[in-house]
């Protein structure tokens, strides 16, 4: 009886099916859709400014990008600036906040508008800057000249001092043909962070590998780890070296002044050994030079928009408030 009812039902619905005509259903579709949220955002930390980056949306009428500053990855994001993209077929743009200090923590994230004004989410990657100050030092060999063999790097400056200090952290020793870096005194741990090329190569300080005889031979192109125990906890500082022989070394230095934070200095677009945004191409011989950044004339312009967004970005989703 199942099977006679079962064989039934079967035939019923098949003739329905074979009866209809068959339909077809349109969605409708909005013909303006918001962009997709920009991707592989990253921060290269200066000395008192953040270099925020991003790969170019996929869009093909993206006008332009908003970049947003926050204080913690779930809160207010509050409007810094744009960069237009209009007709630009960059693959990476930046945008460099100088509205910042050493030692301040921000998270930042970046929306992309096209036309008609139409915005994304905020970029989803959780993105730090921490400015740092920097410079470029020369110091000599301890055994010919030990009132310049030596450094602090808490100093933050650009002057050598005594290898015997009690606050000299690192030293410098070209005895037996061998270019040494070593640490002074007690606390100051270092590495070799091997050959980079380029001074802002560095995403973050490792917090191991430490050399056990807390000395480093000096390497031309090579970066450098420090970690420091200073009175408020550890510190962290690298260095490049750009010029060594069995007399001096010569590198750029970076020393993040906010304890217990690793942030030195995601690698920057086109940077490499050789380019124009590498110290190897601009640090021939000893002595100072400048690092160049962007200025504030070259800085991008404010948007011709009305009304101004901040963010709020929660654990389910970003909100967005206009005022």
């Amino acid at each position: 009886m199942n099977r006679i009812t079962a064989a039934t039902t079967m035939i019923i619905l098949l003739l329905i099916s074979c009866g209809e005509k068959e339909r077809v259903v349109e969605v409708p579709v909005p013909a303006n859709c918001a962009p997709s949220a920009p991707r592989h955002v990253y921060a290269v930390n200066l000395d008192g400014t953040v270099k925020i980056c991003w790969w170019a949306n996929p869009e093909s009428d993206i006008e332009g990008y908003d970049v947003y500053r926050g204080s913690s990855y779930y809160g207010e994001y509050a409007y810094l600036g744009t960069v237009f993209a209009g007709g630009s077929t960059a693959a990476e743009f930046c945008f460099e906040d100088l509205e910042t200090a050493n030692g301040v923590r921000h998270y930042y994230a970046v929306t992309a508008f096209a036309e008609g004004g139409l915005e994304s989410d905020l970029s989803y990657e959780e993105v730090t800057g921490t400015p740092r100050p920097e410079g470029q030092i020369t110091l000599y060999d301890f055994g010919s000249l030990p009132a310049s063999a030596g450094y602090d790097l808490s100093s933050r400056t650009n002057t050598p001092q005594a290898y015997n200090l009690s606050t000299t952290d690192i030293y410098f020793s070209g005895a037996g043909g061998i270019a040494i870096i070593a640490a002074y005194r007690a606390g100051v741990e270092m590495q070799d962070y091997g050959y980079v090329g380029d001074f802002d190569a560095i995403n973050y300080a490792p917090v191991e590998g430490w050399s056990p005889t807390r000395s480093v031979e000096a390497i031309a192109g090579h970066c450098y780890i420090v970690r420091l125990v200073e009175t408020d906890g550890y510190h962290y500082a690298k260095l490049y070296v750009t010029a060594v022989t069995g007399s001096y070394v010569t590198f750029w230095w970076a020393y993040q002044t906010a304890p217990g934070n690793r942030d030195l200095a995601p690698p920057a677009p086109g940077s490499g050994a050789g380019s124009d945004a590498s110290p190897l191409s601009r640090i021939p011989m000893p002595g100072p030079t400048t690092r160049t950044t962007t200025t504030l004339a070259e800085r991008s312009a404010i948007p011709p928009i009305v009304e101004r967004a901040t963010w709020t970005r929660d654990d389910e989703s970003p909100q967005r408030t206009t005022g």
